[in-house]
């Protein structure tokens, strides 16, 4: 059982009661209770094709965090083709509230280093320079991110009502956000709840989360990063940052996202393996010299006995890369198979799961409930092909309504990114979160 857990398991056993409120907030649901519940959640799961028995509204509001290469509206996608044939925007946020939930879902950019990104998803102010959204112009207007999600959250008497706070102040104080995030998006989330202090509560950030559901995190970075750094030569320049990236990204980032951006390759360095669990330091060769600790060990996953927070991990992998709608992810699901092992395409399963901190099961254990996911096969005699890194987000897979990528017949399958996601809240909700 994760660390968090039974640290608050024991918190609530200390206060003699069994239902002793979390931190600072007295609504919180017991200690003891979110530890009992959350022990009967089952490791391997397939809920892609049933909406939840019971949908149920969290308690605390959601905060989704997006992939790398990504804007808020071309991610956490729905299961229907609209014009242009992508998937319908905010299919995820839509489907959630529709169900009850109130869900934030930030803009952050597309290409940077988590530290960027994840100042990005606490608060991003307005403007065309990284500089500016970073809220370092003069006279910043905040516009998006976890700070405006918080103001908005409880300025809102209804909210502030649910939970009896009296004041917005009170609000701030005890609020709680529920962090969803894919891909790139976990890292980014980590380093907002480990390094930032909440300039609405004067605290830790960390602080105003109640969970942090990692889906297909590149937790531990990815092969893909790495074989990407290689064949690009960029380490023959300071920090790995190559010229060509940051050309090809800022076409990118400017037609997607109105944002000047001269740094893109920064997030593949970030992504590398190296990076995040050996050294920040790229020119640095641990096995020569001293390095600076990896990403890993400057930002683990807080852990805080007055202000436990529930920690789970999701991963998945391609069974079968053959399929037709897994052709275009080939190239990298076998660079990494030879050097991980099993992938999604993009990221290993060990980086998705983050058990440990460092390479292979080095480095600490980290406090998450690792969990796997896994496609519907409505026949005994033929099994879902698996499900590829943007499948939680934004891409065709097999069992999707209508989805057959070169003619082939998927009717054997069952897949629905809506009703996973709205299982997964609903299990956070019935964990009192």
């Amino acid at each position: 059982m994760m660390r968090s857990i039974v640290a608050a398991a024991a918190l609530a056993a200390a206060c003699g009661l069994s239902a002793c409120a979390g931190g600072d907030d007295g609504a919180a649901v017991g200690l003891d209770t979110v530890a009992e519940r959350a022990q009967q959640l089952p490791t391997v799961v397939s809920m892609f094709s049933r909406p939840p028995a019971s949908p149920a509204s969290t308690q605390w509001p959601v905060l989704l965090s997006h992939a790398w290469s990504r804007t808020a509206d071309t991610t956490f996608q729905g299961d229907t083709k609209v014009s242009g044939g992508e998937y319908d925007a905010y299919g995820v946020k839509t489907a959630l509230e529709a169900d009850g939930v109130i869900v934030y879902q930030p803009n952050k950019m597309m290409y940077g280093s988590h530290e960027d990104r994840g100042s990005l998803l606490y608060k991003r102010c307005a403007g065309d320079t990284l500089d500016a959204r970073l809220c370092k112009g003069r006279a910043p207007v905040v516009e998006d991110g976890f700070y405006a999600a918080m103001v908005d959250y409880c300025g809102s008497p209804v909210n502030r009502e649910k939970h009896a706070f009296t004041s917005e102040g009170e609000c701030y104080q005890k609020v709680k956000f529920n962090i969803i995030c894919h891909s790139q998006g976990c890292p980014d989330s980590r380093y907002m709840m480990s390094a930032i202090t909440n300039e609405l509560t004067g605290r830790p950030l960390y602080q105003s989360v109640a969970s942090w559901t990692s889906m297909l995190g590149a937790n531990k970075g990815t092969a893909q990063a790495d074989f990407v750094i290689e064949a690009s030569a960029s380490c023959l320049s300071d920090q790995c940052e190559s010229p060509l990236l940051d050309l090809a990204f800022a076409v990118d980032e400017y037609s997607g996202n109105r944002f000047l951006n001269a740094e893109g390759s920064k997030s593949v360095v970030a992504l590398s393996t190296k990076y995040m669990t050996v050294t920040t330091d790229m020119n640095c060769d641990p096995g020569k010299q001293t390095c600076p600790p990896s990403f890993n060990q400057r930002y683990p996953l807080p852990e805080d006995l007055a202000h436990p927070i529930y920690y789970q991990t999701f991963s998945t992998s391609i069974q079968d890369i053959t399929h037709p709608c897994y052709q275009k992810d080939q190239f990298f699901w076998r660079i990494i198979l030879d050097r991980e092992g099993e992938n999604d395409g993009n990221i290993s399963v060990t980086s998705q799961a983050f058990e440990f901190y460092g390479p292979g099961s080095t480095g600490g254990r980290t406090p998450v409930k690792a969990r796997y996911v896994y496609g519907d096969s409505l026949t005994t005699t033929r099994s879902h092909p698996g499900l590829n890194h943007m499948s939680l987000s934004s891409s065709d897979v097999p069992g999707l309504p209508g989805v057959s990528c070169m003619g082939e017949d998927n009717s054997d399958f069952a897949f629905s990114r809506i009703n996973f996601y709205r299982n997964v809240v609903t299990e956070l909700a019935n964990l009192g979160l």
